[in-house]
């Protein structure tokens, strides 16, 4: 137990298992969007494990990129590299690596919907107005 001033007394093993969970999940929902969004654009069949791959490489190198280059030079080469994993692991051209891209987007934002449909309160759909 490690006691941090105004949060109390916090289980650093505790807390490192729950992000390992989370992180976890993370991977397995964002490895479902980018395997669907995969199978809609390459048109042949991609796996469940080159779209985890993706995943999984794409975060630890993003998010290293981003660390040594923040700002928006780290965000392009950071989005070059994630082209460039999809490129690979999907066994396509940078075209269709960019347009996979912008399907998982899509594919995500769907499934977010759908989920906050599905679960009504656990996820809340953003309003357009403030009077509705």
């Amino acid at each position: 137990m490690v006691q941090i001033p105004g949060l109390g007394a916090i289980d650093i093993g505790a807390l490192l298992v729950g992000f390992l969970i989370a992180f976890v999940i993370y991977l397995i929902v964002i490895g479902f969007v980018l395997w669907v969004a995969g199978e809609i654009v390459v048109g042949r069949r991609v796996t469940f494990g080159q779209a985890f791959a993706i995943a999984g490489a794409g975060t630890f190198l993003v998010l290293a990129v981003l660390f040594l280059l923040p700002g928006l030079i780290g965000l392009l080469i950071g989005f070059v590299i994630f082209l460039g994993l999809i490129r690979h692991y999907f066994k396509t051209g940078w075209l269709a690596a960019f347009g996979v891209t912008v399907m998982a987007v899509i594919v995500g934002v769907v499934i977010t919907f759908l989920l906050a449909i599905l679960f009504d309160g656990l996820f809340t759909i953003p309003s357009i107005s403030p009077f509705i």
